[in-house]
């Protein structure tokens, strides 16, 4: 009778291990999904694919209100963010809402208000008309218009860290650690301490914010010699006056490369770093060693890649709306597939 019990222990056990391989820990990417003011088709095939999938985490990626963030008091405004919101009122997984330039008002002078908006609008709605596993805690990061990084163990072995990237390209009033100087050093010692843990504990590591590492969008245009105009010349004059907020998005701005410098530095010393992001409105895999860099921002709106590619890629398509996930199986593999509206696809090999 001991043997049969133990029998039936040892059939149960590995019974429990195939149900985990089958059913995979998934974690959704989507991004710059706030244009539309109902759900758009990426956004409807998010939603189904939320509710089959339960056991996972999703987490949009930023510009989640266009054109300029979450105005006190504005239906419209609102609109844009709900929807987003939406759609997860029946969805029992994690959800994560992170800042873009456009909650910042299109890096407009009252953007840390419009930031401050939505993390409680955000917090509020999930908290009072969802079931998601983590409407209790915080669900719009980085915090109080901070850069981060936030650590969240969203599964075992599986640590999320959210980066604010707008924080450094913003000109205006942000929040602050004693100061903009120190607040940014403390970012790259948490930074590297965070990467430093995940390593040391043997985590899978994803890395969320707006603003990519690689892309082949618009933002990587080099837009000379107008940069150099409003730079080094009288122009300079209509830099004052705004232009050179809106090139602050582009990855040949100085602090938008100085940015990206410093934090590819500390990600080249780790491996098997996935960097998810949104900006460009298009779909993007990038390989760099043996870390993987995704663009996912085309949640409701598409813009075209430049007719030179800056970077090899792995996968992209600007013709699509579309989100990308993350399956993360029981023994450590994972799978990259990419939704888009009409047609999936599955990167293994290569990605």
């Amino acid at each position: 009778m001991l043997k049969l019990q133990i029998l039936i222990l040892i059939i149960f056990q590995k019974i429990l291990v195939l149900a985990q391989i089958n059913n995979p820990y998934c974690v959704y990417l989507i991004g710059d999904a706030g244009s539309d003011t109902i759900a758009g088709n990426a956004l409807l095939m998010l939603k189904e694919e939320l509710l089959l999938h339960p056991n996972s985490t999703v987490i949009f990626l930023g510009d989640n209100v266009y054109p300029s963030g979450l105005k006190s008091k504005d239906p419209l405004s609102a609109s844009h963010l709900e929807s987003q919101l939406n759609i997860l009122k029946n969805y029992k997984g994690n959800v994560y809402f992170i800042p873009g330039n456009h909650d910042w008002q299109a890096q407009g002078h009252k953007g840390l208000k419009r930031v401050l908006n939505q993390q409680i609008y955000v917090e509020d709605y999930l908290k009072n008309n969802t079931s998601v596993a983590n409407k209790a805690s915080s669900t719009f990061l980085p915090k109080n218009g901070l850069p981060g990084p936030e650590s969240l163990l969203i599964n075992d072995k599986l640590r999320l860290v959210i980066i604010d990237t707008q924080w450094f390209l913003h000109l205006y009033k942000k929040t602050v650690v004693v100061s903009k100087s120190y607040t940014k050093k403390l970012f790259f010692f948490q930074l590297d301490s965070l990467l430093n843990l995940a390593k040391e504990q043997g985590e899978q590591l994803i890395i969320a914010m707006h603003h990519p590492m690689f892309t082949n969008g618009k933002h990587a245009a080099n837009k000379q010699p107008l940069r150099f105009l409003i730079s080094y010349t009288p122009f300079r004059i209509f830099g004052f006056l705004g232009l050179n907020r809106l090139l602050s998005q582009d990855l040949a701005h100085p602090q938008y490369k100085k940015m990206r410098n410093e934090m590819l530095e500390l990600f080249n010393e780790h491996n098997n770093i996935i960097c998810a992001s949104g900006h460009d409105h298009n779909l993007q895999c990038f390989l760099s060693g043996t870390n993987r860099y995704i663009v996912s921002g085309a949640g409701s709106k598409l813009s075209h890649f430049q007719s030179k590619n800056k970077f090899n890629s792995v996968f992209q398509d600007d013709k699509r709306e579309g989100f990308v996930k993350i399956e993360y199986a029981a023994d450590g593999s994972h799978k990259t597939i990419i939704y888009r509206v009409g047609k999936k696809e599955m990167l293994v090999d290569s990605f």
